[in-house]
């Protein structure tokens, strides 16, 4: 690889948190050029002909934020990428190395502790972000129309490969889910189908940059009693990237532009 500044134009940002969830996509960009940008290093070069900057943010809201804010500044984006590997709630039907599409993040733990000490948090009694008629305080609606192109085109791609594959809403927390009675509160009140901790952050910038966002995970694990041995990585890493692969492989270039 060639250590350059690269100059793109409407180009994809695709983000994970750790490098092995981009592995696979990093293995087959075409020409591949490596710079950096805020400190992080940015591999970039096409993927099915689209121009794309793969990034590894670092795990959690406030790695993820950095990166991605400093990726953007250095070279604004037509549309921001996040996969990776998730924990799937039980409830939503996902069993591991399935694939969720996010339509909405919720970062659930902003909001006012209430008065019982337990039970759900109250809403902020202020906007987060107020922009374009969005007044948001801890729920992000993504862009429905793409989450639904994504579907459809990886559908149509993992057709035979029995895996499942659902949209539905994500949740971002910085602390992990590691008992069933936690997983079964968050489900009652947000009815998640995944569990991330990136998520929202992303998404909370893309919305301030006026930029399309996308969300395409992988279940590595099921969301609550922690069960290490249980877990596969290893899958949800490769069906993530193979997911995202195929998405942008069918991609309108129009789209980008």
């Amino acid at each position: 690889m060639l250590l350059s500044q690269p100059i793109m134009h409407n180009h994809i940002i695709i983000a994970a948190a750790v490098y092995d969830e981009l592995s696979a996509l990093i293995d087959r960009v075409e020409k591949p050029v490596v710079s950096k940008a805020g400190g992080r290093k940015i591999v970039s070069g096409h993927i099915g002909g689209k121009p794309v900057r793969l990034l590894v943010t670092g795990p959690g809201l406030v790695n993820a934020v950095q990166a991605l804010t400093a990726a953007i500044e250095d070279l604004m984006p037509s549309l921001i990428i996040q996969t990776g590997c998730a924990g799937a709630f039980k409830w939503s039907g996902l069993k591991i190395g399935d694939i969720g599409i996010a339509t909405e993040e919720i970062d659930v733990n902003l909001g006012i502790e209430p008065e019982s000490g337990d039970g759900p948090l109250n809403e902020l009694p202020f906007s987060l972000i107020n922009t374009r008629g969005l007044d948001i305080k801890n729920r992000y609606r993504l862009d429905y129309e793409l989450a639904n192109l994504a579907f459809k085109t990886i559908e149509k791609d993992y057709a035979d490969k029995n895996i499942g594959l659902i949209k539905g809403t994500f949740i971002t927390v910085s602390t992990i889910t590691a008992t069933d009675m936690r997983a079964e509160k968050l489900y009652k009140q947000f009815k998640p189908c995944m569990e991330g901790m990136e998520g929202s952050g992303a998404a909370h910038l893309a919305i301030y940059y006026n930029i399309p966002f996308l969300e395409i995970r992988s279940a590595s694990n099921m969301v609550g009693k922690r069960d290490t041995g249980a877990w596969n990585l290893t899958l949800a890493f490769e069906r993530a990237a193979m997911a995202v692969f195929a998405f942008i492989c069918d991609l309108d270039q129009n789209i980008l532009r």
